[in-house]
């Protein structure tokens, strides 16, 4: 209900949001572009991806810490963060950055040896609110002069760098809970 992706598309019979073959019909996809991807490789020093979507579940503030808490369940895949470790290596390196989106969160971290960055633009409400940490609303700047732009401080990235996850904890945030005391 919160989410309109799911209202907005229709998709084969054999393609459903409740298992893993929409995640893998669109994965596939990139097969096609096999041969590029090896040439950008071989061809450039840095690599930098994208995608839509969140490739990994500890790029999302924790269940816990959401207004929305099942956000996790339709945000990203593992296949998705498998396809960006076919490109950037299992290990990373300094030259991998994958920047992604659909949260509205901004985040800047490394995880594994990729740099991994959402700098969301944002609805116009969460632009006026100034929700999710925005850097003024205007499109950050990754690389410039052949190098990444220095780290980004953005709240949830931020949060934990310094706090480590604690999924056993099924206390609310103190934010979440006064919603539901409402």
């Amino acid at each position: 209900m919160v989410c309109k992706d799911f209202h907005a598309c229709r998709w084969p019979a054999e393609l459903c949001d409740r298992d893993d073959s929409l995640a893998c019909h669109f994965d596939a996809m990139n097969e096609k572009h096999a041969h590029a991807i090896k040439e950008i490789q071989r061809k450039c020093e840095k690599v930098i991806t994208f995608s839509h979507y969140v490739p990994r579940l500890d790029l999302c503030p924790e269940k816990r810490m959401l207004y929305y808490p099942n956000l996790p369940k339709i945000i990203g895949s593992n296949f998705l963060e498998a396809r960006i470790r076919s490109i950037h290596g299992a290990e990373g390196s300094k030259a991998a950055c994958h920047v992604f989106g659909h949260t509205h969160f901004g985040w800047d971290a490394t995880l594994d040896g990729i740099r991994y960055v959402q700098a969301p633009l944002a609805y116009p409400r969460e632009q006026k609110r100034n929700m999710n940490g925005g850097l003024g609303w205007l499109p950050l700047n990754l690389y410039s002069d052949g190098r990444f732009t220095e780290r980004q401080h953005f709240y949830w990235s931020d949060y934990y760098s310094v706090n480590p996850r604690t999924p056993d904890n099924m206390e609310l945030a103190p934010w979440v809970a006064a919603l539901y005391k409402r």
